[in-house]
C-alpha cells in the first residue's frame, strides 16, 4: 500500500534574483510582508510565480517572459565572485508516521554578459532521510537507481517525477504554489471559457474557479464572506453565453425581489474580494499562497473580513499577505511574529524580521499598523540570509 504524503512549505530562498543577493523567507502560518514601494516585496512575489513556472512548464519558458536570465538576474552579480542566480524551497513531508525536512532548488550560472547558463539542481534531506539527486548540469547522482540524462539549460526534476512517490510529491507541490496580483480590470471582464479550476495570476478567471466550487462547501463559504460585507447578496453563481463565462451576484435591493447583476455592473472591491476568497478557497488547494495588497480597491470593512478568511485558511496552507494599510496590520492576526520587513538598501533588497524593541512594543492597543502611522517598524540588524549552500537543510521557522 502507497503511504500517503502531506507537503508543507516552510521557506523560500532566493540567490541574486532580481534584487535581492541573498534572502531567506521563512514562513509563518500566515504571514504580513511589509515594505515601501520598490523595496522588493514583488519580486518575492515573482519568485514564488518563477519557481512554479519552471516545474510546471519549463526553465527557458519561465526566462523568457521575463526577458532572459540577463534580467532576472541581479543588476551588478556579474561582476562579484558568485553570480549564480539560485532558488529554492524549504518543505516538511508527512510520509506516514516519518516527517522528513527537505530542500529542492537549482542555480543558474551564467557567462558574463550572455543569456547563457549551466544548471546545478538537487533534492536533499536532513540526515538522509528521503530519496535525494543533485544533478550538475549534465552529471545526475541520486540515492535511487535511475540515470536521466539531464537536458540541457531546464529542469530535470519535472523529468523524473515519476521514478519516486516523494519526488512526485515535491514536484506537485512546487506545482501548488500561488502568487497573486490581482486586477479588478479584468476580473470585470467576460473572459472566454476555459474550464481551469486554478485561479490565474491576475484574477482573470474567477468564473471558472467558481464554476468549480458551485454548490459544494467552498462556494457556501465565498458566498458568507461576500455577505459579510456587501449587503444584500444572497447568490454568487455563474452562466455562460457564446463561448464566455459570467459571474453573477443576486442581491436583495430592499424592495423584497432579487436583481441579478454581472461583472459589468459590479463594484472593483467586490469583484477583488471575491478574487481573494477564490484564492483560499480553490480546488485542488494550494500548498502557499501570496496576496499582493490585499487591500487594495477594497474598503476597510472588509479588509478585517479578509484578513480574517486568511487566518482561517492558515492551517490548511501557509499564506503570505503584502500590504500597505494599517488596517490590515492592526488586524489581531497580524502579531510581531508574523511580521517581515522587506528594505533596499544599497541597490540589494533584504527581508528582515522586527527587532526585539519594536516586537515587544506591538500589542493590542499599539498594532502594527498603528507603528506604521507612526514610522516605528524597526528591522532587526542582521537580515534573515542564508548561510553556506542554496541546499542546506534548516530547522522550519517558528
Amino acid at each position: 500500500m502507497t503511504e500517503s504524503i502531506r507537503v508543507q512549505v516552510d521557506e523560500i530562498r532566493l540567490r541574486n534574483f532580481r534584487a535581492f543577493e541573498n534572502a531567506r523567507l521563512r514562513l509563518s502560518d500566515l504571514t504580513f510582508v511589509l515594505g515601501r514601494n520598490g523595496s522588493g516585496k514583488s519580486s518575492l512575489l515573482d519568485a514564488v510565480e518563477f519557481l512554479r513556472e519552471c516545474i510546471e512548464d519549463s526553465l527557458p519558458n519561465a526566462l523568457d517572459r521575463r526577458g532572459g536570465i540577463l534580467k532576472v538576474r541581479r543588476v551588478g552579480a556579474d561582476n562579484e565572485s558568485d553570480s549564480r542566480l539560485g532558488l529554492a524551497v524549504c518543505l516538511r513531508l508527512q510520509v506516514g508516521e516519518r516527517t522528513l525536512s527537505a530542500v529542492y532548488g537549482f542555480e543558474l550560472h551564467g557567462t558574463s554578459g550572455t543569456p547563457g547558463y549551466s544548471v546545478r539542481e538537487g533534492i536533499q534531506f536532513a540526515g538522509g532521510g528521503g530519496p535525494s539527486f543533485d544533478r550538475r548540469d549534465d552529471n545526475f547522482e541520486s540515492s535511487i537507481k535511475i540515470s536521466p540524462v539531464p537536458p540541457a539549460m531546464r529542469l530535470v526534476l519535472p523529468h523524473v517525477l515519476g521514478a519516486d512517490s516523494v519526488w512526485e510529491a515535491i514536484g506537485q507541490a512546487i506545482g501548488g504554489l500561488r502568487a497573486y496580483q490581482l486586477d479588478p480590470s479584468v476580473i470585470g471582464s467576460l473572459p472566454p471559457i476555459d474550464e481551469g479550476s486554478r485561479l490565474a495570476r491576475n484574477g482573470v478567471n474567477v468564473g471558472d474557479v467558481l464554476r468549480h466550487l458551485e454548490g459544494g462547501r467552498e462556494h457556501r463559504w465565498i458566498e458568507e464572506h461576500i455577505a459579510a460585507f456587501t449587503d444584500g447578496v444572497q447568490k454568487v453563481r455563474t452562466d455562460s453565453v457564446i463561448g464566455r463565462r459570467l459571474l453573477l451576484i443576486e442581491q436583495d435591493t430592499g424592495t423584497g425581489t432579487f436583481t441579478t447583476f454581472d461583472a459589468t455592473q459590479i463594484s472593483q472591491g467586490t469583484l477583488r474580494a471575491l478574487a481573494v476568497l477564490l484564492a483560499l478557497r480553490q480546488q485542488p488547494a494550494p500548498t502557499l499562497v501570496l496576496i499582493d495588497e490585499i487591500e487594495n480597491s477594497v474598503h476597510p470593512s472588509a479588509v478585517a473580513v479578509l484578513v480574517g478568511a486568511a487566518e482561517a485558511m492558515c492551517g490548511a496552507f501557509p499564506v503570505v499577505l503584502t500590504s500597505h494599510s494599517p488596517e490590515v496590520l492592526s488586524h489581531p492576526a497580524c502579531t510581531a511574529e508574523r511580521v517581515r520587513l522587506v528594505e533596499w538598501q544599497k541597490g540589494r533588497s533584504r527581508v528582515h524580521r522586527l527587532n526585539e524593541d519594536t516586537a515587544k512594543a506591538v500589542s493590542p492597543l499599539n498594532t502594527v499598523g498603528d507603528m506604521l502611522r507612526s514610522n516605528a517598524l524597526w528591522p532587526e540588524e542582521h537580515p534573515e540570509e542564508l548561510e553556506g549552500d542554496l541546499f542546506t537543510i534548516s530547522e522550519p521557522s517558528a
